[in-house]
């Protein structure tokens, strides 16, 4: 289940764009295949046929249709060297 926090909710109201996840990467090696966390952005993706839009608690999210729907992950904003952007919490390697 993919929920916002109140700061990015508040970052994306604050924006007025929507946002989007990138699709996920896997790396795989000779015994073992991770999954990277995919960033999240603002706007639309360039790839729009991988992506769903979906609205979660008033925001409008563009998900790739790959993305696990079981893991409870929080969109949450950030802040590095004074710049605010969203980050993906809960999400697991394997």
């Amino acid at each position: 289940m993919l929920t916002l926090s109140e700061d990015a909710l508040a970052l994306i109201a604050e924006r007025q764009q929507p946002i989007f996840i990138d699709v996920p990467e896997t790396i795989e090696g000779c015994c073992l295949e991770i999954t990277t966390c995919p960033a999240v952005r603002f706007g639309t993706p360039r790839t729009i046929d991988r992506h769903a839009l979906t609205r979660i608690q008033g925001a409008d999210i563009f998900v790739p249709h790959c993305f696990p729907r079981t893991q409870n992950l929080l969109i949450r904003a950030k802040k590095f060297l004074g710049r605010k952007y969203l980050s993906i919490d809960g999400w697991r390697l394997v």
